[in-house]
């Protein structure tokens, strides 16, 4: 599996689309907390404005990344060299895994380094900005499961595509739940990461709540889509 993961890692470094994920985070990064410090908002939790807008092209990228092994029929060469199907599905996870958490960090050390520039350190609060990094690492971690599940076990070109057309409802929903009243929409929105999200540019008053959530949202994705994709005919 160590092999196939470096495989992996060394393809993502050779894609125009990977390095335009990276290369534009840190440009977002500029652009958000520049943007605010001219308006007067700045605060230590701008920052977090950004990662649920990120997340949706990294599942974009990450999707379409996973599924080439269909499209371009490599998931039959890993197969016939000795692979096992489980060491095929979570090299990918743990690929997605890299590729997100990698880039939404450097994302947030830019963010981090240029407020401390703007406004200085006196009104940060460490415990709760690091509650809010946890939050969004482990939402991330989540939403690279649910990225993986789907490319992994759809075997054609839409299993690149959907994570895409997956997330932005769900960033929709988010939005509808914050101007709902109803205690099971808002329960249910606690559950999914990009929810949680959309909730991080204040302190994040039920940290543990939703890291316990992303966990589980995470295992339920990766062991599911790795019996799926061990049972699955290959076309």
């Amino acid at each position: 599996m160590n092999k196939l993961i470096k495989v992996n890692l060394k393809l993502m470094l050779h894609r125009i689309d990977t390095l335009i994920c990276l290369v534009g985070a840190l440009f977002f990064a500029f652009y958000v907390i520049v943007s605010d410090y001219l308006t007067g908002e700045l605060n230590w939790f701008t920052m977090f404005s950004g990662p649920v807008m990120l997340v949706i092209c990294f599942s974009a990228v990450g999707g379409f990344f996973t599924n080439r092994d269909y499209t371009q029929n490599t998931i039959r060469n890993k197969l016939s060299v000795g692979h096992k199907r489980i060491d095929i599905y979570l090299a990918n996870q743990i690929s997605q895994i890299i590729f997100f958490c990698v880039t939404i960090m450097l994302y947030l050390a830019v963010s981090c380094i240029l407020t401390a520039a703007f406004i200085g350190t006196k009104d940060a609060v460490a415990l709760d900005i690091l509650g809010n990094t946890a939050v969004c690492l482990l939402a991330y971690i989540a939403l690279s499961a649910l990225t993986t599940f789907i490319s992994m076990t759809i075997q054609s070109a839409a299993g690149g595509i959907l994570p895409l057309f997956i997330m932005y409802p769900l960033l929709m929903f988010s939005v509808l739940v914050e101007e709902l009243d109803i205690k099971w929409v808002k329960t249910v929105s606690e559950f999914i990461p990009v929810c949680q999200l959309t909730k991080l540019c204040a302190p994040d008053q039920l940290a543990c709540r939703h890291i316990i959530y992303s966990i589980i949202f995470t295992l339920f994705f990766v062991m599911t889509g790795a019996v799926i994709f061990r049972k699955s005919d290959l076309k």
